[in-house]
């Protein structure tokens, strides 16, 4: 889907790509009664369009764009007591200019005091906190590339036609997938972890809390605790990895080796 439409142009507009697919490639083969959402920086959002996808459980979640002039005609209540919702200003049911009416949720991120008002046709159902933090889990998802350029070394395209452009995207996350799963495999099979990392990222998260209670909040939200990033796999493991696939060694050793190598500060 990303891949720009080699015959028309090189370069293609997020929702061009997005409008030339079919209902069933976007669901993704999700079964029945299954709604599925996308979340998208603001060149996915076309109101009209959305409208029209949510008719096949095909939900949209962006970032309202400066320019957008919506008009409220409806407040939606929320616990504001619920630690879910922290951080959360508002939940509103605003109009568009093309005649439909989305929701919007403004959000105040309790560390660094910015404002961020999301746009999406979920109902209101959803939490509004959850609406805020799931597109800040995007983030995450955008960390991918940093690993995929800075760790695997991929900065450029194999080729330049769309089959090869095609064919390294997908074998670039069939690797990450991989690399995700072995390193989960190997903590459940040989409880090998990276102690060192895990540390950090508890002393990290125990930092941020107590710059956001100094700064006045309450600190982080349950949410904002609990989502720990996927997307990363450390520098060790990927250079681990790669040097197990140079030497000739039993996987005994190489384990031995991760345990050592994790041990490191």
């Amino acid at each position: 889907m990303t891949v720009s439409d080699q015959i028309e142009r090189n370069k293609e507009h997020d929702m061009r790509a997005l409008k030339r697919q079919s209902t069933q490639t976007l669901r993704q083969n999700a079964r029945k009664g299954r709604k599925v959402l996308y979340i998208w920086d603001r060149a996915g959002i076309d109101f009209g369009q959305w409208f029209k996808w949510k008719e096949s459980s095909i939900y949209f979640l962006s970032r309202e764009k400066e320019n957008m002039k919506l008009e409220i005609v409806g407040i939606h209540p929320f616990d504001q007591a619920d630690p879910i919702n922290h951080g959360v200003i508002s939940d509103e049911m605003v109009a568009t200019s093309v005649g439909v009416t989305v929701r919007r949720v403004v959000y105040q991120d309790p560390e660094t005091d910015i404002i961020y008002v999301h746009i999406t046709n979920l109902p209101p159902g959803i939490s509004p906190g959850i609406v805020a933090l799931l597109y800040k889990a995007r983030w995450d998802v955008e960390k991918v590339f940093d690993e995929f350029k800075n760790k695997l070394g991929e900065s450029k395209s194999w080729a330049s036609t769309a089959t090869a452009k095609t064919n390294q995207a997908r074998l670039l996350c069939l690797t990450h997938n991989l690399m995700t799963l072995m390193e989960e495999n190997i903590l459940l099979e040989s409880g090998i972890c990276n102690v060192a990392e895990i540390k950090r990222k508890k002393e990290t998260l125990t930092r941020r809390d107590e710059d956001s209670r100094n700064k006045g909040s309450q600190g982080l939200s349950i949410l904002q605790k609990s989502i720990q990033r996927l997307t990363q796999r450390t520098v060790k493991f990927i250079r681990w990895l790669k040097n197990h696939f140079d030497t000739q060694c039993s996987w005994t050793l190489a384990l031995a080796r991760l345990a050592k190598i994790y041990a490191s500060s």
